[in-house]
Formats: structure tokens, sequence, C-alpha cells
């Protein structure tokens, strides 16, 4: 090589490498001018009583200040449905413009992986930002109930609360039911698990599954305690919770291989952890600096504080992992989704209407329109 190619090489590098500085300057003040001025709104698929509802919050008063233009949020709650309602929203009435954040509880993930009804989406387009963190789920009784082990549930019916088909509060005990040999009762329609919370206080139903360590530590510590209000009867997950060894595990209790892979299916689902995304059909740049905002806040000093203060665990998953779970869950054997349908198909559930007083149940009643 010459001397003089060499110079035209190094020339025309420097150049490309300037084009290429400007091009991302350029971008980001796009995003930057975007969202100056703007608002974010996040969607929470559960109700303002909830650990879900809190952690979200949290998180935008903390990441709107890593957004470039630093736009203000405003959080919306949107429960029902088992989480599919936010979901749905989200993804086709929502503007796919980088303005609507999605904080939905990880079950609308296996809702549609199991063909679940009403669901508008698909998961795998999300734009997925990343995950706050995971724990397991609970499955607790009151202690007035006089429940206090999972095996006393193989042997007499325990009534448990549910929001909607989709949610977890209606999953997991329909699963235990089919592939565990549980005898739960299982109420649905209930607005939010807060209200289940609330219903388990009054005596109504005696327990409550779909909860979290995590939840429980950040919202009723006590609940953790041995002289605490409820007995924890089982947890869900791939492994124990750290601290709570003599908690038997959901998988430890089904013995037959192919029911041990449809109890898997649904113990992964607790690994997508608190999944924060925005929609698809987002442009590229916007989405991508939302990710490093989002990023950026699980590192962020005064964030850490203030999720430690709440008595929230933060073990942040990065967009990338979170969205090859997504798949991996939707994309599982035929043979185990068959069986995870079957498994819920046996849910026998009772109205939440015909059970309780309306006021604590969800209206399933549209707005109706207007006449001109």
């Amino acid at each position: 090589m010459t001397r003089q190619t060499r110079i035209v090489r190094g020339a025309f590098a420097a150049l490309l490498a300037g084009a290429t500085a400007a091009a991302a300057a350029a971008q980001a003040d796009e995003v930057a001018d975007f969202y100056k001025g703007n608002t974010i709104s996040v969607i929470i698929s559960t109700g303002v009583g909830g650990s879900n509802n809190v952690n979200a919050r949290l998180l935008m008063e903390h990441m709107v200040r890593h957004i470039p233009g630093k736009p203000d949020y405003v959080a919306k709650n949107m429960p029902g449905g088992g989480h599919v309602r936010a979901t749905n929203y989200l993804y086709n009435v929502a503007p796919q413009d980088g303005t609507y954040i999605g904080a939905v509880v990880r079950f609308f993930v296996l809702h549609q992986a199991l063909g679940g009804t009403g669901v508008r989406y698909d998961a795998r387009k999300f734009n997925y930002l990343g995950a706050t963190g995971s724990s397991n789920v609970v499955g607790q009784a009151w202690k007035t109930s006089g429940v206090t082990s999972i095996r006393q549930v193989m042997e007499r019916e325990l009534i448990v609360g549910g929001t909607g088909v989709g949610s977890g509060t209606v999953m997991f005990p329909s699963m235990l039911n089919a592939l565990a040999g549980t005898r739960f009762k299982i109420v649905s329609g209930y607005k939010s698990g807060h209200e289940i919370d609330l219903a388990m206080e009054r005596g109504e139903v005696g327990g409550r599954l779909g909860n979290t360590f995590e939840s429980l530590r950040a919202i009723n510590p006590a609940w953790l305690t041995k002289d605490g209000p409820v007995s924890i009867l089982v947890q869900i997950g791939l492994e124990k919770e750290p601290g709570f060894p003599d908690i038997p595990l959901a998988l430890d209790l089904v013995r037959t291989g192919q029911d041990r892979k449809v109890m898997a299916l649904f113990s992964g689902i607790v690994s997508v952890g608190s999944p924060i995304f925005t929609n698809q059909g987002v442009p590229r740049a916007r989405a991508e600096a939302l990710r490093k905002a989002f990023a950026a806040t699980m590192k962020d000093p005064a964030y850490l504080a203030a999720t430690k203060k709440a008595r929230f665990d933060i073990q942040p998953k990065s967009a990338a992992k979170l969205h090859r779970i997504v798949t991996d869950i939707l994309d599982a054997p035929p043979e185990v989704i068959a069986r995870a349908k079957a498994a819920l198909g046996r849910k026998g559930l009772v109205d939440c209407k015909t059970f309780t007083k309306a006021q604590y149940c969800r209206s399933g009643k549209r707005g109706k329109k207007k006449k001109s």
C-alpha cells in the first residue's frame, strides 16, 4: 500500500467516523426534541394498592431524568382481565410513538402462550426495556382459615380470590388443582389483588395465589413473619426463594414427567420478573433511548436508595434477556401447551358477583355510547 493510498483511506475513515458521530448526535437531538415538554403515560395493569403500582411509579419518577428531553410522566391504572385489558390497550390503542410505557404483570405472556381469551396482542413484538426484578410467587392462606400447609389443601377445600382468567390469581390455583391434586375453590372477578387481600381480611376468602415475596416485603412485610396473619403454603418458581428454604416448591409436588414439564412452564413465567416495555412500532431511536434510560436508572444511586426504602429487591434483567425469555415461553412445545391448557380447563370458577357484594367485583360493563 502506497503512502498516498494510506492517506486517502485514513481521510475516508475519519470522514466516515465524523459522519456517523454527526448522525448519532442528530438522532439524539431528535429524541430530546420529541420528549422535551412531552408526557409519558405509564399503563399499570393492577390497581393502586399493589406492589406493581408502587414499583412502576417509583421507576418512572427516576427514569424520566435519564430520558433525553426529560419528559414528565403520568401513571394510569388499568386493572382487569388478568392484565389482558392493559396489554391490549398498549398494543392496539395507545400511540406507537414512545409516549406509552407498560408496567404489566408477567402473566400476559403466559395467557397468550396458552391461547387465552381476549388476547389481541403478540408479546414478542413489544419493545422491552428490561425488568426490575423477579421473585417467587406465593400461595398464602389467612390463618383464620385453619389451613397452614399445602398438604391440607389436598384434603380440604380452600376458597381463594382471583381477578381475571389471565392472572396468576386464577392460573396458579387452577394449575395446582390439576397437577398437584389441591382443592382450591377459585372466586374470579375481584377488581384487583388488593381487593382480594381485603376479602381475606373480611374472612370472605381463605387465601390468595399469584402474589410474590417481593410484593409482600414491600406492601405487607408483617405477613412474612412467624406471627403474621397468613401462612405461606407454597412457592412457585424454578428454585426456592433465598431465605425461605422450608416452604415447598410447586415443582416438587408433581411427580410425572409430562406434568413436571407443564409445572416448569408455569414456574418459568416467574423469571419474566416485573417487565417494563413500550409498544411495537415505536421509532428505533426512541425505543433505544428508553432502553438506555432504563439501564441507567437501574444504576442510579437515588433510585436504588428509594427502592431500598420501599423494600423492593432490584435484580434488573436486560431487554435482550427478557425478550428471549418471553419468546421461549411463547414457543414452548405443542404437547406442553396442550397439557397446560387442559390443566387450566378444569377450573370450575365461581363468579365474584354471585359470591360477594358487586362493589368488590369488576363491573364487566362497557360505557354506553351517548345519543347524538
